[in-house]
């Protein structure tokens, strides 16, 4: 028996690798369920105006997926297009500046349009009445991603400041440090076109979860009919 423990060490510590990594997407389909409720909560508030928003961020308030209410015009600045997906196919976000009348400057993530709309995404010149929720999009770069490209207007991950230093701002207007995501409307289906507050965050945790222990039993399962093979051959 004591020549198969080398491997029986290897099978345990394997299976205990994956009954971690089974444990830790539980850990995350809890907290995404969490946020998931919260959006949900937040959605059926009534809405604050942009002000409000701001304030509550200037008081360090969690204020993501806070619905704002805000009136004002698009800026003739250029809108930022970040990379996105449209019906499984290529697509972007289309991000905006946004001067409320109430003297704050918000870029506005408008929604997606397929790849072949980008060239006839244009601007808005008249006021608007607008309604969404607040991003913070806080989460930074990941670890493959690749540097956004502000000359050529290809911005692959949220990068905030840098979209704010890049946008021609009035000297007149307060900024706001996060974007307005829009709100789909029903029966809409124009371009760019709002996503669903929750959108992003669904995920398919319960599934990972699931593979990984079922690969933990497997792993296990394996291991015992090896060595019982290995003992069989032996005699032992």
């Amino acid at each position: 028996m004591s020549r198969y423990w080398s491997f029986i060490l290897a099978s345990v510590l394997g299976i205990a690798l994956l009954c971690e990594l089974g444990l830790w997407q539980l850990q995350r389909l809890a907290w995404k369920e969490a946020l998931l409720a919260e959006v949900t909560a937040r959605a059926g508030a009534q809405p604050i105006t942009l002000a409000a928003a701001l304030a509550a961020d200037d008081d360090a308030d969690d204020i993501d997926f806070i619905k704002v209410a805000a009136s004002g015009i698009y800026l003739p600045a250029e809108t930022k297009f970040m990379i996105q997906t449209f019906d499984a196919g290529p697509g972007w976000q289309v991000v905006t500046p946004f001067r409320s009348s109430d003297g704050i400057f918000v870029l506005v993530d408008r929604g997606v349009v397929p790849d072949t709309k980008r060239a006839a995404v244009a601007t808005p010149a008249e006021p608007l009445e607008l309604l969404g929720i607040v991003r913070r999009h806080g989460t930074g770069r990941g670890p493959f991603t690749p540097d956004n490209d502000d000359a050529a207007n290809i911005w692959y991950w949220w990068d905030v400041p840098a979209m704010l230093a890049l946008s021609d701002i009035p000297a007149d207007l307060k900024v706001a440090p996060f974007v307005l995501q829009l709100l789909p409307v029903e029966g809409d289906a124009s371009f760019p076109r709002p996503q669903r507050p929750d959108a992003a965050l669904r995920s398919s945790h319960l599934q990972y979860a699931v593979t990984w222990f079922v690969l933990a039993l497997v792993l296990a399962a394996v291991a015992v009919l090896y060595v019982r093979g290995q003992m069989k051959k032996t005699g032992a």
